[in-house]
């Protein structure tokens, strides 16, 4: 897959069971409850498609998706500490858009707080569709957060 908006030492390419490793390390980065190392393997092995990015040789983000019919359902979007900002998750999330064929939505959800993620999703032309009530499990604090559902249906775009 070639590079497209990001620097030539950038590029997008389908993941692997052999990238679940680097995958694993870096959602335990991301989230505050990443899958485990075998959930992510038995995804992969379910059918679900993995978009990695990649800067100078090592993983700067990846996309988690399962397509089902015609729908693609992101299930998660993580991005490297060290590269974020640099327009990683909207170049992958752009790749998944541009090449969604025969899919007449794609969808996610994020934590209502994420307003990056947000706003970058909006720009992308995602609406809101609707709430999940205490979708994410409770902080330190005994909060739980609810989640925005957004989507676009490439096909209308």
């Amino acid at each position: 897959m070639p590079h497209t908006g990001l620097s030539h030492s950038t590029h997008l390419r389908k993941g692997t069971t052999e990238d679940l490793s680097a995958v694993y390390n870096l959602s335990r980065l991301c989230f505050d409850e990443p899958w485990s190392l075998q959930s992510l393997y038995s995804s992969l092995e379910s059918g679900y498609d993995l978009l990695l990015c990649e800067q100078n040789g090592m993983l700067a983000g990846y996309i988690l998706s399962l397509t089902v019919l015609d729908e693609i359902q992101i299930m998660q979007v993580a991005v490297a500490p060290a590269s974020r900002r640099q327009g990683v998750a909207g170049e992958m999330s752009r790749y998944l858009i541009d090449h969604a064929r025969g899919i007449n939505s794609i969808s996610l959800e994020l934590r209502c707080s994420n307003k990056a993620a947000y706003n970058l999703y909006t720009s992308l032309g995602f609406t809101k569709t609707g709430y999940r009530k205490q979708y994410y499990a409770a902080n330190a604090a005994g909060i739980s957060e609810d989640a925005v559902l957004m989507e676009i249906c490439p096909a209308a775009e």
